[in-house]
């Protein structure tokens, strides 16, 4: 996927990387994709004039793009409605909190430190690595596992 106004080959890896976590952040890659999109074509007149930009800046206008949507523009009642816990991975990630997406996202995924991710998410790092053990926890637990009786 190219995103203007990022679109060169060299950044396509961080292009990934971003469209990951909104993808987890949301559930949903559309949406993730738009919110994106939109936050570049706001954002376009600081990456058409800076020369320093750097991979942690678009990171972080990702994040942030992400968060206020989810926040700000009634997006969380799309995360309410996620879908069924088909026992999928995703339909399991689909059924977490966004505190604890966002730690998957960035403890777990982006392999950030709790006080990188605490920066970045504006949480504190007790509170990501707390959701990152109750989201691992969750995700663990597949459901009707117990419900099966092997021998019936």
């Amino acid at each position: 996927m190219s995103l203007t106004p990022i679109h060169t080959t060299d950044s396509e890896p961080l292009l990934r990387r971003v469209r990951r976590m909104g993808l987890v952040l949301t559930g949903d890659q559309q949406l993730a994709d738009g919110i994106l999109r939109d936050a570049f074509l706001r954002a376009r007149t600081a990456f058409q004039s800076s020369h320093d930009l750097n991979d942690q800046d678009v990171f972080k206008l990702g994040f942030d793009a992400y968060d206020d949507a989810v926040h700000k523009k009634g997006v969380v009642v799309i995360l309410g409605r996620s879908g069924k816990n088909d026992g999928t991975l995703g339909g399991r990630v689909n059924q977490l909190s966004y505190v604890e997406r966002v730690a998957i996202a960035l403890l777990l995924v982006e392999d950030m430190s709790p006080k990188a991710g605490a920066v970045l998410s504006g949480r504190p790092p007790q509170v990501l690595e707390e959701a990152l053990s109750t989201a691992l926890k969750k995700l663990e637990n597949k459901p009707n596992e117990d419900d099966h009786d092997p021998q019936t």
